[in-house]
């Protein structure tokens, strides 16, 4: 999945602004191509096992195993991060990061430039659905095979697509969970929504995603603010939540609104989630690397000791 944010060199010089505008491109396919075979090599592999990582989080769209037109398939690079995870013990969270139709308004969903979610559509979830079945057919039996996620972050906004996106995971999950070995986990979003979502999911593991740096609250926050907030809340809540269902944090960050963010108030906002009590399954940071420097670069961070000490307890 390609952010034009996280790696702008891709996008030089070329009028799009995502991987559906990139794919429609004069040499955009090549470029793609170009990135995919390049930006993660073997040595990153090694180093995050080295680090001290054990478990990935691979976002992945509903074009990875076969081309869907604009979209190429990515399915020899999955292929081959597969087994050098297995090379170096490092297991994979394989996350459909973007289905058909668009499972929320953001580029990296599929939604192409349009922006619509389409995919309350029946039709769209039954794609969804023959796409998972599709990845566990290929991946289930694969040694580095952590789980499965249904959908990345699902947009939420009326009672209706609530249920009828519970019924559609409780569905999938049953029909998934049949393919797949017992040991293989089956991950649902939390929509931003955990206090509905938690005890909703069954046997499956719920994914929260928490960030404090986009919302109009995050921007009129002080750092200190920040730091209290995962301290005094994030706590409770990931116990309460852990009591219900395996839980994991499939995406966090130590980024901090413009208004606050430095290499100081980042750190200690790193700092302070680290020693939210590990009541969760997993943790995954956004993102492994970017092409810049900062608090969304997890290998920059740990260059600038961010983590010393504490990967291995977590």
């Amino acid at each position: 999945m390609l952010e034009r944010w996280m790696t702008p060199s891709v996008f030089a010089e070329i009028d799009a602004t995502n991987e559906y505008e990139l794919s429609q491109t004069v040499d955009g396919q090549a470029r793609i191509q170009q990135h995919r075979q390049t930006f993660i090599q073997e040595a990153d592999l090694k180093w995050l096992a080295h680090a001290g990582i054990r478990l990935l989080r691979l976002p992945i769209g509903y074009w990875a195993l076969e081309d869907q037109p604009p979209y190429l398939s990515a399915k020899p690079q999955i292929d081959w991060l597969m087994d050098m995870a297995r090379q170096y013990d490092l297991q994979v969270l394989l996350d459909l990061h973007a289905a058909p139709g668009a499972q929320n308004a953001s580029d990296h969903s599929g939604s192409g430039n349009t922006g619509n979610v389409q995919w309350y559509q029946r039709a769209n979830q039954q794609k969804t659905t023959q796409i998972l079945l599709d990845i566990a057919s290929e991946y289930g039996g694969h040694p580095a095979l952590w789980g499965i996620e249904l959908l990345n972050e699902p947009l939420v906004n009326t009672r209706r697509e609530r249920w009828q996106l519970w019924r559609w995971t409780r569905k999938t999950s049953r029909t998934l969970r049949s393919k797949l070995p017992p040991h293989v986990r089956i991950v649902a979003s939390d929509c931003y929504q955990p206090a509905w979502w938690s005890g909703r999911v069954g046997s499956n593991t719920l994914d929260i995603h928490h960030y404090q740096c986009f919302s109009d609250t995050d921007n009129q926050a002080t750092s200190l603010t920040h730091h209290r907030q995962v301290l005094d809340q994030r706590s409770g809540e990931y116990r309460d939540y852990a009591q219900q269902q395996p839980l994991i944090i499939g995406e966090w960050s130590a980024a901090l609104p413009p208004g606050v963010a430095s290499d100081s108030t980042e750190y200690a906002h790193c700092q302070s989630q680290l020693a939210v009590p590990a009541n969760v399954d997993a943790w995954f940071y956004w993102s492994y690397k970017t092409e810049s420097p900062g608090a969304w670069n997890f290998r920059d961070c740990y260059s600038k000791g961010w983590f010393n000490g504490m990967l291995s307890s977590r």
